[in-house]
Protein backbone atom coordinates (compact mmCIF):
# COMPACT_ATOMS: atom_id res chain seq x y z
CA UNK A 1 0.00 0.00 0.00
CA UNK A 2 3.27 2.17 -0.35
CA UNK A 3 1.73 2.93 -4.42
CA UNK A 4 -0.45 5.26 -3.00
CA UNK A 5 1.31 7.72 -1.12
CA UNK A 6 3.86 8.29 -2.90
CA UNK A 7 1.80 8.40 -6.06
CA UNK A 8 0.34 11.46 -4.25
CA UNK A 9 3.78 12.88 -3.39
CA UNK A 10 5.21 12.62 -6.65
CA UNK A 11 1.33 14.29 -8.09
CA UNK A 12 1.67 16.99 -5.32
CA UNK A 13 5.38 17.97 -6.57
CA UNK A 14 5.36 17.73 -9.83
CA UNK A 15 1.80 18.00 -11.36
CA UNK A 16 -0.77 19.89 -9.46
CA UNK A 17 -0.50 23.73 -8.34
CA UNK A 18 0.59 24.66 -5.26
CA UNK A 19 -2.82 24.51 -2.56
CA UNK A 20 -3.91 21.48 -4.49
CA UNK A 21 -1.15 19.82 -4.18
CA UNK A 22 -0.71 20.01 -0.31
CA UNK A 23 -4.55 19.83 -0.31
CA UNK A 24 -3.97 15.88 -1.80
CA UNK A 25 -1.29 14.86 0.59
CA UNK A 26 -3.13 15.98 3.64
CA UNK A 27 -6.24 14.15 2.35
CA UNK A 28 -3.95 10.67 1.60
CA UNK A 29 -2.97 11.28 5.14
CA UNK A 30 -5.93 11.48 6.91
CA UNK A 31 -7.45 8.61 4.56
CA UNK A 32 -4.48 5.97 5.33
CA UNK A 33 -4.99 7.43 9.30
CA UNK A 34 -8.71 6.07 9.24
CA UNK A 35 -7.77 2.68 7.34
CA UNK A 36 -5.55 2.05 10.12
CA UNK A 37 -7.81 2.27 12.61
CA UNK A 38 -10.63 0.91 11.25
CA UNK A 39 -8.85 -2.26 10.80
CA UNK A 40 -6.86 -2.24 14.01
CA UNK A 41 -10.24 -1.86 15.94
CA UNK A 42 -11.69 -4.54 13.48
CA UNK A 43 -8.94 -7.20 13.89
CA UNK A 44 -9.72 -6.52 17.93
CA UNK A 45 -12.90 -8.00 17.54
CA UNK A 46 -11.91 -11.15 16.60
CA UNK A 47 -11.71 -13.21 19.32
CA UNK A 48 -8.29 -15.81 18.93
CA UNK A 49 -8.15 -19.12 19.11
CA UNK A 50 -5.28 -21.39 19.57
CA UNK A 51 -4.23 -24.21 21.33
CA UNK A 52 -6.19 -27.24 23.03
CA UNK A 53 -9.95 -25.30 21.79
CA UNK A 54 -8.91 -24.49 18.25
CA UNK A 55 -8.45 -28.42 18.01
CA UNK A 56 -11.86 -29.54 19.22
CA UNK A 57 -14.77 -30.06 16.82
CA UNK A 58 -11.74 -30.24 13.67
CA UNK A 59 -12.48 -33.38 11.03
CA UNK A 60 -9.88 -35.70 10.82
CA UNK A 61 -9.05 -39.07 8.36
CA UNK A 62 -8.25 -42.28 10.20
CA UNK A 63 -4.88 -43.61 8.74
CA UNK A 64 -5.52 -46.56 10.27
CA UNK A 65 -7.92 -48.72 11.63
CA UNK A 66 -8.05 -47.52 15.46
CA UNK A 67 -9.17 -49.88 17.80
CA UNK A 68 -8.87 -48.06 20.35
CA UNK A 69 -5.61 -46.66 19.27
CA UNK A 70 -3.91 -45.53 15.69
CA UNK A 71 -3.17 -42.32 13.54
CA UNK A 72 -5.49 -39.87 11.90
CA UNK A 73 -4.29 -36.91 9.85
CA UNK A 74 -5.19 -33.84 11.01
CA UNK A 75 -4.45 -30.64 8.18
CA UNK A 76 -1.81 -32.79 6.88
CA UNK A 77 0.17 -33.82 10.05
CA UNK A 78 -0.12 -37.27 11.26
CA UNK A 79 -1.47 -37.86 14.95
CA UNK A 80 -1.76 -40.86 17.32
CA UNK A 81 -5.36 -40.88 18.24
CA UNK A 82 -7.85 -42.68 20.72
CA UNK A 83 -11.38 -43.71 19.56
CA UNK A 84 -13.38 -45.66 22.27
CA UNK A 85 -15.63 -46.94 19.54
CA UNK A 86 -13.24 -47.68 16.95
CA UNK A 87 -12.74 -47.02 13.79
CA UNK A 88 -11.93 -48.16 10.39
CA UNK A 89 -9.09 -47.21 7.66
CA UNK A 90 -10.43 -44.16 5.70
CA UNK A 91 -13.57 -43.12 8.34
CA UNK A 92 -13.93 -39.47 9.14
CA UNK A 93 -14.08 -38.84 12.66
CA UNK A 94 -14.27 -35.33 14.94
CA UNK A 95 -11.72 -34.35 17.68
CA UNK A 96 -13.40 -34.91 20.71
CA UNK A 97 -10.66 -33.74 22.85
CA UNK A 98 -6.64 -34.12 23.84
CA UNK A 99 -4.63 -36.48 26.13
CA UNK A 100 -0.91 -35.20 26.00
CA UNK A 101 0.03 -35.46 22.52
CA UNK A 102 -2.74 -37.79 21.58
CA UNK A 103 -5.91 -37.26 19.87
CA UNK A 104 -9.39 -38.30 21.11
CA UNK A 105 -12.05 -38.77 18.56
CA UNK A 106 -15.16 -39.98 17.73
CA UNK A 107 -17.94 -40.28 15.06
CA UNK A 108 -19.33 -36.83 13.92
CA UNK A 109 -22.43 -36.50 15.83
CA UNK A 110 -21.93 -38.76 18.89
Amino acid sequence: MLFVPLLTIVLALFVLPSPWGVALVASVILWELAEKTFWLRWSRRLPVVVGREALIGKPVTALSTIEPEGRVRLQGESWNAYCPSGARRGEMLEIKGLRGLTLVVGKPGE
